[in-house]
């Protein structure tokens, strides 16, 4: 894992997305206190355990809401342009 401050991450912004696309994790700082931190993306996000949470955490939060809404069927032609269309 590698610091570098805002300003030379911003100048060398080419070379901190290159590291992170060899997997390097990269901590970016500001007066030395560490303010973010760029990591290398997932191909498949459905394999990181971050993602996989907040996936079953939104489905939990979906689940628990009542289905309310009038439910109009299957639309037709019709009725997406009128008749006179």
């Amino acid at each position: 894992m590698r610091e570098m401050t805002i300003r030379e991450a911003n100048q060398n912004f080419s070379q901190v997305i290159a590291a992170a696309e060899r997997g390097e994790t990269i901590i970016i700082t500001k007066n030395g206190t560490p303010v973010a931190r760029i990591t290398p993306q997932a191909v498949d996000r459905t394999n990181d355990p971050e993602w996989r949470s907040a996936f079953v955490a939104l489905k939990k939060s979906l689940r628990s809401k009542p289905a309310t809404g009038y439910r109009v069927g299957t639309i037709a032609e019709d009725d997406k342009y009128g008749e006179d269309a």
